[in-house]
Parts: C-alpha cells; structure tokens; sequence
C-alpha cells in the first residue's frame, strides 16, 4: 500500500510539473528568444511622448517585476520618474496572478492573473475599481509558440473596450488594429528592425500603411 501512494505522488508530481513545462513564458508571450534576465525599454511616438520601462524575468522566462518611469514635467525629457511597479507571483506557472503598486501613494491599485485555457490560448484579468477599470484579453498563439491574435473587452474609465490585433511575420511583420465598437481597423508595419546576437530586436520602428512614422521602439538585453 504503501509502494502504491509513492507511486501515485511520483505520478501526480510528474503530471503537474509537464502541465508548468507547457506553460508559454512571458519571454515567448512577446516573441523573444533566449534568457534575458532584464529588459529595458524606451518608446517615442510621433508626438515625441516617451514610454519607459524596465522588465525583469528569472531564469524560466517568467516575469517576477516591470517598473514604469515616466517624464518628470519640471526636469529635462531625459529625467524619469517611477510611477508605477508591477510584480507577478509564478508559483503556479499555469495561473499567475499580478498586482500594480504606485510608488507615489503607496497603494496597490490593479491586480490581476493570467491563466492558461489550452495550449494555445490564454486569459489575462486585470481590475482597478477605483478607476473603474476592468479588462479581459485572451491571447491566441500558433503551433510554434508565436502570438498570432489578442482580444480584448472590457471598461476602461467607463468607455466599453472590445478590440482585436492580428499579428503576421511574413513577409513582413505587421500589426491589425481593429475597434470593433468604433468599427475602426489600422495597420502598424514594423521596419528598421535591428537584432542582436539572439535574434531580439534592439530597435526597431512602426510605420501605418501609408509609411507615416507611429514610434520607434529601442531595447537594452540583459541576458543570463
């Protein structure tokens, strides 16, 4: 008897540690490639906005923290402030859940999770009441791994969201925008793309359909 409950623990150990292997990493959910352990990265839209964040990642490709910085008014463009930290618990790889916490109050403002449905689809739930803010993306990914389409619905600051984005990588890679409630569709083509020695894009720029210049993304790696 005792032989068969080790048998069975081995067993129940083994099926719960595939279903973790299968789970899709955070690295694969943005298409990089390699370990990275840090990721920095600055955006400048047409407007000349910039968007600042750092992500951190262990060893399995998971996210454990991003920080988000944005321009301080009073300061050169060049200074940031933190303004918000995203941290992840990845204790169960097929559920994690996340909470948003702003430096400046002090007060976790957004929590949320994702969670593997299949192989080839997954959910994330996020939820800032106070803004009354509540959002569902479903992420839907190919046979290799690769985020081919995202759905998003919802209420963000009490507008209804429901949006999709279509992603291809061939012949170019390529973004369609669709807002299905304002029956609205854009394309953002990617072009310029850099690459360093992992095949990971160090700079690259989003263009629309008619070549207007939309941002330019640039990405520091940190790897293992």
């Amino acid at each position: 008897m005792k032989t068969k409950l080790s048998y069975l623990s081995i067993l129940l150990y083994v099926l719960v540690s595939s279903q973790e292997n299968s789970v899709i990493n955070d690295l694969k959910f943005s298409n990089y490639t390699g370990y990275p352990k840090k990721i920095t990265e600055i955006t400048t839209f047409s407007n000349q906005d910039i968007d600042k964040s750092i992500s951190y990642f262990d060893k399995e490709g998971f996210l454990t923290k991003i920080e988000y910085y944005n321009a301080v008014e009073s300061e050169p463009s060049h200074k940031r402030s933190l303004n918000k930290i995203i941290t992840y618990n990845s204790k169960d790889k097929a559920k994690r859940y996340f909470e948003a916490f702003n430096p400046g109050n002090k007060k976790i403002e957004t929590t949320g999770y994702f969670e593997k449905i299949s192989d080839s689809l997954y959910k994330r739930v996020s939820e800032t009441p106070f803004r009354n803010i509540s959002l569902t993306k479903l992420f839907y990914f190919d046979k290799n791994n690769r985020l081919i389409k995202t759905e998003e619905t919802g209420i963000f600051f009490e507008t209804p969201v429901n949006s999709i984005i279509l992603y291809t990588y061939t012949p170019q890679k390529e973004t369609l925008l669709e807002d299905v409630i304002k029956q609205k569709k854009s394309k953002l083509i990617y072009q310029n793309v850099k690459l360093d020695q992992h095949e990971n894009p160090v700079y690259e720029e989003l263009a629309d359909d008619h070549g207007t210049l939309k941002q330019k993304i640039e990405r520091e790696f940190e790897y293992y």
